[in-house]
């Protein structure tokens, strides 16, 4: 019996499995933040670690033992990058042969029902890649502004604000937004709340990242404002999945995209509405694809084929007999509307 490892690195957390070739799950581990471009190579590598070796002792397995462990890492964009990852991460010892690879793209494997299809993740930030029927990957910089992307919570906040702010002083319509920002964030008036972001911004960060579900909410309850910016990340995510389909030339099959991250899990059908409309002007038959599994999942799935294993509806059986309830998601839409990968 073969053991493989797969492991998923985001911005706020690190997930690590540990399972054999049947797709039995034996040991979970978690870890901190694993973007090296925030708390530098050393902090991440720690958590990597913390992770693995939780997963591990719970699979009552050593490092050498495992056949091939797949890491898919946040911040692994650029050559530089991988340059400093990957012997970093074989100098761990989780596993006899590794593979890094960008987080995306354990997104991406985690929600297909085939080996190619393209994936948008949207979660503080923003980030896209895809893999054809001929192997051919594209993973796009993912590295904000500077590469061009717009969107998730981090975009989605600031555009709430500045709505508010246009509001308050005439520029712009009246949106129930005000009230339900300055109450998430207990300021008694847009001044109060104006000030508080001059004077004292890195005391309001974290809870400027709890805003993008009330901009769904008041979407959903009718508010114009809010709609607009729904319908802003939408577009954005449709651009995105579009690109990348054209790239690998999949503009006449029935490619799945996959769409990873918590600004899926928002409230309304909105949001996949136009999301849907935009990418099936570039690819009709296209399928939107809720993942049923955590991309921990999609990392292993990358381990397991890289040996030359399938992801076989056994395997599938397996994996969802014994994953551990952390690592099960839930459609945030009606299943009729999308589809859920694995259903």
């Amino acid at each position: 019996m073969r053991f493989f490892l797969g492991m998923d690195a985001g911005a706020s957390k690190t997930f690590c499995i540990v399972g054999d070739e049947s797709g039995r799950i034996l040991g979970f581990g978690r870890g901190g933040p694993g973007n090296h471009q925030g708390p530098g190579l050393e902090a991440v590598v720690a958590e990597y670690r913390r992770a693995g070796e939780e997963a591990l002792a719970q699979a009552g397995l050593r490092g050498d033992q495992v056949a091939h462990g797949a890491f898919c890492l946040a911040g692994a964009d650029l050559p530089q990058d991988y340059a400093m990852l990957i012997p970093a991460v074989r100098a761990l010892g989780l596993a006899q042969r590794i593979t890094v690879k960008n987080d995306t793209m354990a997104a991406l494997r985690s929600g297909l029902s085939r080996p190619w299809g393209v994936t948008v993740i949207c979660g503080s930030g923003t980030n896209a890649a895809g893999r054809g029927p001929d192997g051919t990957e594209i993973v796009f910089p993912g590295l904000g502004w500077i590469s061009g992307d717009w969107g998730g919570g981090g975009d989605l906040a600031r555009e709430a604000i500045r709505r508010v702010m246009r509001a308050w002083d005439g520029r712009g319509p009246q949106t129930i937004l005000t009230e339900m920002i300055l109450r998430a964030l207990e300021m008694n008036d847009v001044p109060e709340l104006l000030q508080a972001l001059y004077q004292q911004p890195e005391q309001l960060r974290s809870g400027i990242y709890r805003l993008p579900p009330l901009i769904f909410e008041a979407a959903y309850e009718g508010d114009a404002v809010a709609q607009e910016l729904v319908t802003m990340q939408g577009e954005e995510v449709g651009i995105t999945a579009g690109a990348i389909i054209r790239r690998l030339g999949l503009a006449d099959t029935d490619v799945e995209v996959v769409l990873g991250g918590s600004i899926f899990k928002a409230k309304g059908p909105l949001l996949f509405d136009v999301i849907a409309a935009t990418v099936h002007k570039v690819a009709p038959l296209a399928r939107i694809v809720v993942p049923e599994f955590e991309p921990v999942v999609g990392a292993w799935l990358i381990a397991l084929e890289a040996e030359g294993g399938q992801a076989t509806p056994a395997v599938y059986e397996q994996l969802r007999a014994t994953m551990p309830i952390a690592l099960r998601r839930s459609p945030s839409i009606p299943i009729d509307t999308v589809s859920m990968a694995g259903l």
